[in-house]
């Protein structure tokens, strides 16, 4: 069983897997039912449904709109039993050359020591007029 520390640590690591994108960080450490979903309306970005959905979809979306990472800087996470709440913002620049400065909460739900959901609160407005045409 996992420590609060140790899923912390975890439900960190993986999202900053956003930047680097080693698909065997998010393979090993999500559940088979994986749902990953940004909190907002967003035409195009409906949630990822399932481990092989995420692994083939969500790697070349991060690649094509920002292939230089996000640079994260995670403030606070707080732990307790299976789920983590995390803050934190991004900066970097996307794809098309606008820069990108977002504030994110993100909520990860553990099942024993695998992530089942991942669910990104950010600044959907933002996300539209940096990546919009």
């Amino acid at each position: 069983m996992m420590t609060s520390d140790e899923r912390k640590a975890l439900a960190i690591k993986f999202i900053d897997n956003f930047s680097r994108r080693d698909p065997t960080v998010f393979a090993d450490n999500v559940t088979d039912d994986f749902v990953f979903e940004i909190m907002g309306h967003l035409p195009g970005l409906e949630p990822l449904r399932g481990k092989d959905k995420f692994l083939s979809a969500f790697i070349p979306m991060l690649e094509g709109a920002f292939p230089k990472g996000f640079n994260f800087k995670f403030v606070t996470a707080i732990c307790e039993g299976q789920h983590v709440a995390i803050q934190g913002t991004s900066d970097t620049t996307a794809a098309n050359g606008r820069k990108y400065a977002n504030r994110y909460h993100w909520y990860v739900r553990f099942e024993g020591d695998k992530i089942a959901q991942l669910r990104e609160y950010a600044d959907t407005d933002h996300i539209r007029q940096t990546l919009g045409d």
